[in-house]
């Protein structure tokens, strides 16, 4: 058998393809069977044409808008005649890694420029405590009120200044709210805590939010929570038999027995 040129060798190739070719389609003719590839090929592009056709409308259309370069100062408004103290304050206490702060949005009780308080971070070891929960190493030995170092070698957690939180919204709601029936929207107020912080940091602030923490060194008695319950208010009494619940429509507001601001919202900060 002679060489053949590479000339000879292509065309022989393709003329055996095209034979090939010629043969499935007279067998799928004689089988009455579709090759649907070509269909295929011509569906799959046409979705592409028509996603990049909307990606295109999404990136290209003109939104008519525009941003300020910065926020109006907000102002505060009372409506006309009415009391502050029946008002909600929109007391807000924001803890970050390094203190907490007591300020309120209606500006009643400060703003976050001009904070009601200031509450710095405590519990080091030597400082004095009455509780494990004052310590950022959660051990506070009983016999010299000292926080110590963790006998089980527990991570060290942020303690802030509790009870000085506790005394500042005590003062508040006695200056606002005692002696008087109390409206309900005013227990409310807003927690907002950097996501670092720990939920047994949350949890002493949401407890000292909520009553009056005692002196030092001194065993805590709770206090009262206002409800809505409605048997409560057929009651001829509007504090329940155990002293843990109050009609708030009918009870004489006292803060030393009763909830500061339990009414407690999260917030994740500013938006």
């Amino acid at each position: 058998m002679g060489n053949l040129s590479a000339q000879r060798v292509r065309s022989k190739t393709r003329n055996a393809v095209r034979r090939r070719e010629d043969q499935i389609e007279q067998d799928e003719i004689e089988s009455g069977e579709i090759n649907l590839i070509p269909y295929l090929d011509i569906v799959t592009n046409l979705m592409l044409f028509l996603l990049f056709s909307i990606s295109a409308g999404i990136i290209f259309t003109q939104i008519d808008t525009s941003l300020p370069d910065k926020a109006p100062p907000s102002t505060v408004t009372q409506p006309i005649n009415q009391n502050p103290d029946e008002q909600p304050l929109k007391l807000i206490v924001s803890i970050t890694r390094d203190r907490m702060i007591l300020w309120s949005i209606s500006g009643l009780e400060g703003s976050l420029t001009a904070p009601k308080a200031t509450f710095p971070r405590t519990g080091r070891d030597g400082e004095s405590c009455d509780g494990n929960y004052m310590c950022e190493s959660n051990f506070c030995r009983n016999t010299t009120q000292k926080c110590e170092p963790s006998p089980a070698k527990e991570v060290p957690l942020p303690v802030f200044d509790y009870r000085g939180l506790s005394n500042a919204l005590f003062e508040i709601a006695n200056r606002r709210y005692a002696g008087k029936q109390r409206k309900a929207d005013t227990y409310q107020i807003i927690l907002m805590a950097d996501g670092a912080i720990p939920y047994n940091t949350v949890a002493s602030v949401m407890s000292a939010m909520r009553c009056k923490m005692p002196d030092f060194a001194k065993d805590t008695n709770g206090c009262a929570l206002p409800t809505e319950d409605p048997e409560l208010k057929k009651a001829k009494d509007p504090i329940s038999p155990d002293k843990r619940l109050y009609d708030t429509t009918r009870a004489t507001y006292d803060p030393k027995t009763m909830a500061l601001f339990s009414d407690i919202l999260f917030s994740s900060g500013f938006e």
